[in-house]
């Protein structure tokens, strides 16, 4: 069965992944290049994140973002 709903990530992450939106123009499925600017702005959870889980967050970018309890 399909996951349904928003991708539920660490808070830090998602504090992180809204700060790199709000800084940048850049699109946010060039993973590459979002990793980047994650690192040059001091966002390291965010880079990391992403790198171990490009398929959850290409669902959290259709089905959205939720912080973890």
């Amino acid at each position: 069965m399909k996951e349904q709903g928003p991708v539920r990530i660490p808070k830090d992450v998602l504090e992180e992944l809204e700060a790199v939106r709000r800084y940048t123009r850049t699109d946010m499925l060039d993973i590459p290049t979002l990793r980047y600017v994650a690192m040059e702005t001091g966002k390291p959870a965010l880079a990391v994140w992403v790198g171990k889980h490009e398929g959850e967050y290409g669902r959290g970018l259709l089905d959205g973002f939720q912080a973890e309890d």
